[in-house]
């Protein structure tokens, strides 16, 4: 069985039909959805992108070709990515202006090229092992005006028509300014709404973009002996928790992710697991490809509930400790933060909006021990 990997930095999962979006058009996710194993709790256990790929990779390698493209140089001179028997380097989007057409965006010509170079590879090997991996939301933004303007209503403001990633962020407010309202801490909703439909027109340009290499694996011989997996590997602020960009702040917009895994065999379409999963448990997936009792086709087969009982999640000033039921987040105290603890009822707080720490004092006696093991 040949294996195509595809990951893409900063793909909120929001912002996906199959997980909850509805007033975004994504017919061929839907339809990979459609065809998929779906993760709901999939997380980044880190933000950092070099130690995500530390754990992706560490599978052991057993097609009889392996092949890194890639248009992250992070990634291409990644100390691993020597692993891979060839590696292809994408030239990323420079440009200082959005291109005219979706055939000129990167989405369309990563997605092009990584189906090109799959189908070389494998006319000489008998198998074949592709990950490609895309900068995405996380790198510079291309996509057409056209694609901006779609999800736009007649009184909304003009989308954001820059290529570099916008960030946006209150300013930091000592709280005792905050509870006596001096300062202003909250972004316009209106420039929410205008990054918010550049970001959307991004995603149907990804929709689109993805067409011709899902049609390769309903319709090619090649692509109906190929296991696929879709993923992101790290999310983007859209405007919850006062900020929209790429940070790396560990709240679910940037933590969560989606991941389809398609089977050639139709194992698992529809299905959805609700279980904690990382992004590291799919090293131990490939690695156990052909062992159909490993704990993650137990899960595809609902011969079992659970992997984890609990994952944490470790970033610069933050970290997380992410349960079936709970999501508690402590910010470390230090320049610009004071230590804090929050806790945020899970699945029903998807975004963690309500902060119930004052209320649940023994869940957090009970999960503060395992920040530190």
């Amino acid at each position: 069985m040949n294996i195509f990997c595809f990951s893409i930095d900063g793909l909120h999962n929001g912002m996906i039909g199959a997980y909850g979006n509805t007033w975004i058009q994504t017919p061929t996710l839907d339809t990979l959805a459609s065809q998929s194993v779906l993760f709901d709790r999939c997380y980044a256990e880190t933000p950092d992108l070099t130690a995500i790929f530390d754990s992706l990779w560490q599978f052991k390698q057993q097609k009889e070709r392996t092949v890194l493209l890639t248009d992250d140089n992070d990634i291409f001179f990644h100390a691993k990515a020597n692993d891979f028997d060839k590696r292809y380097r994408l030239k990323p989007f420079e440009d200082s202006e959005p291109v005219p057409s979706l055939e000129e965006t990167q989405f369309f010509i990563g997605f092009a090229a990584a189906l090109d170079l799959f189908r070389e590879q494998k006319q000489s090997a008998k198998s074949c092992f592709l990950w490609a991996h895309l900068q995405g939301f996380r790198g510079r933004w291309d996509f057409p005006l056209s694609y901006r303007e779609r999800h736009r209503g007649e009184e909304d403001p003009i989308p954001y028509s820059g290529v570099e990633i916008p960030y946006i962020k209150p300013p930091y407010v000592k709280p005792y300014l905050k509870q006596q309202n001096r300062i202003e801490t909250t972004i316009d909703p209106d420039k929410i709404q205008s990054v918010m439909e550049t970001y959307s027109g991004g995603v149907a340009v990804l929709d689109d973009a993805l067409a011709g290499l899902l049609d390769f694996l309903e319709n090619d011989e090649l692509g109906k002996e190929t296991l696929f997996l879709l993923f992101s590997t790290r999310g983007f602020s859209l405007g919850e928790h006062g900020r929209i960009g790429a940070d790396n702040y560990l709240y679910s917009e940037n933590v969560q992710l989606p991941l389809f895994v398609r089977f050639p065999d139709g194992l698992g379409a529809t299905v959805r697991i609700p279980a904690l999963f990382g992004l590291s448990d799919l090293a131990c997936f490939l690695n156990n490809i052909s062992d159909n009792e490993s704990p993650f086709f137990n899960l595809v087969r609902e011969k079992t509930e659970m992997i984890h009982k609990r994952l944490r999640i470790t970033g610069k000033n933050d970290s997380v400790i992410v349960t079936p039921n709970w999501f508690y987040r402590r910010v470390s105290g230090g320049y610009k933060y004071e230590e804090c603890f929050e806790l945020y009822v899970k699945p029903d707080d998807r975004w963690e909006t309500n902060n119930v720490a004052d209320r649940c004092p023994e869940i957090i006696e009970e999960l503060t021990p395992y920040f530190e093991m």
